[in-house]
């Protein structure tokens, strides 16, 4: 199975991620880990973005390939990249499926900013975008809201959850989601 989870910086992705591959079996690949390392390796912020993604699917294409399952931690703001993991999931002959945790009360995702510590790829904070940038649509809480606006899904068989949610919650609701993919 390849699972998409997508969604805003600070809406639980990674979390949610982990303990889905906890309970699951599930191998993550995060993208802010992959992203983080590209820059460090010495390219601009601006066009790792796109080595990311292409380094994100080969890598979880090469995980289906050796019998193991994927989930890809990535906001999914892109048909590309939307298109491409049901690719991969479908040339490895496995089940796709697609998680969203969607922000309603952006005080919290601001607040889960601030307290976490961001990789070099990641907002660093509520009044910080990632570094060597600025906020895309002059503040955090309007550069957030527009990207989520800007997220794509499947046209069916996809799940919502409410990233405000208590992290159990949304653990066992991806869990009955996935439970009929395994």
């Amino acid at each position: 199975m390849l699972v998409q989870l997508s969604g805003v910086p600070g809406s639980g992705k990674s979390t949610l991620a982990r303990s889905v591959a906890e309970a699951t079996g599930l191998v993550v690949v995060d993208t802010d880990v992959l992203k983080s390392s590209i820059i460090e390796s010495g390219v601009s912020v601006a066009a790792a973005g796109r080595v990311t993604y292409a380094a994100a699917l080969a890598l979880a294409g090469d995980v289906l390939e050796q019998g193991r399952g994927v989930l890809l931690d990535s906001p999914c703001r892109y048909h590309e990249l939307l298109d491409s993991g049901r690719q991969v999931a479908h040339a490895n002959g496995v089940r796709y499926a697609f998680i969203e945790l969607w922000v309603q009360d952006w005080s919290l995702v601001l607040a889960r900013l601030d307290a976490r510590s961001p990789r070099l790829s990641q907002v660093a904070s509520a009044t910080a975008p990632v570094p060597g940038t600025e906020w895309e649509f002059g503040t955090a809480e309007e550069t957030l809201a527009t990207w989520q606006t800007q997220l794509v899904r499947p046209e069916r068989d996809w799940l919502r959850l409410d990233a405000e949610s208590a992290a159990d919650e949304n653990l066992s609701a991806a869990l009955r989601y996935l439970e009929p993919h395994q």
